[in-house]
């Protein structure tokens, strides 16, 4: 999912991402900047959490198909929670 496709998700949009080796699971844990919310302006980084639907939930019936997200949680934050560099606002 690249940043336009998340700013659609969630009635926002985001101008950059923090990647860093540390994180093991970028896919899932992605470090946003936010720069509006809900057509209001923001200057936020934020820390989604993105749950893509495995093999196992689907034959659960947890989920329709593999790789369906399942939930999706964000929080804000400033400091990157897996390499420890301090998030910059604009």
């Amino acid at each position: 999912m690249n940043l336009i496709e998340l700013g659609e998700n969630t009635d926002s949009e985001y101008d950059h991402e923090h990647r860093c080796s540390a994180n093991k699971h970028p896919k899932a844990d992605r470090l946003v900047h936010c720069v509006t919310a809900h057509d209001e302006p923001f200057d936020s980084w934020q820390l989604h959490n993105i749950h893509y639907a495995d093999e196992t939930e689907v034959n659960l019936g947890e989920a329709d198909y593999v790789g369906e997200i399942t939930y999706h949680s964000m929080i804000l934050v400033n400091y990157c929670p897996f390499c420890g560099a301090q998030l910059k606002q604009s």
